[in-house]
């Protein structure tokens, strides 16, 4: 087996209730901010357990201490995060890491018995990103995006960036 050398830590994941309402209250309680809502986004072209399954999530993008907190409400009952909110309640879901290695990190994850949870790699995202479910390894869901010119765009790495971290 080979271990995936896996970043710093790019984004944390957070399930949410209400999207608005969490950002108040982490901005109050934690600091967190300033958010930047990505709004309501519906996506056809991801796999979810190796199936087809469109899924739609209100989701906006803060920093906390050079790491963003990505808030996801689901608004519908068909995404891992609805699963997540039934079973679990509101918090963290997933830990994200922006990679230029992509295919070699998800080969070692892969071997390591990370099972993939959503495939974002098809036609249609703008760049290439899975979630792997490391639950059995003691661990959380593992979010990886490709490194790309697309990638380096997304408006959460220029929240980053204007707090004045990077992410490598």
């Amino acid at each position: 087996m080979i271990a995936p050398r896996l970043p710093e830590l790019f984004h944390i994941g957070w399930v949410v209730r209400d999207c608005a309402a969490a950002q108040q209250e982490l901005g109050e309680r934690l600091g967190v901010g300033p958010f930047l809502s990505a709004g309501d986004l519906r996506f056809d072209g991801v796999l979810v357990h190796g199936k087809p399954v469109p899924l739609s999530l209100r989701i906006a993008f803060g920093v906390l201490g050079g790491v963003v907190i990505e808030l996801l409400e689901p608004l519908d009952d068909r995404s891992p995060h609805a699963e997540f909110l039934a079973a679990h309640g509101e918090g963290p879901h997933h830990l994200a890491f922006i990679v230029g290695d992509f295919d070699e990190q998800l080969a070692a994850a892969s071997s390591n018995g990370l099972e993939c949870l959503v495939d974002g790699t098809g036609p249609g995202n703008p760049f290439r990103w899975v979630y792997l479910d490391a639950g059995r390894l003691h661990g959380t869901v593992i979010e990886l995006w490709e490194r790309t010119p697309e990638a380096e765009a997304h408006p959460a790495l220029a929240l980053l960036k204007s707090a004045g971290t990077t992410v490598r």
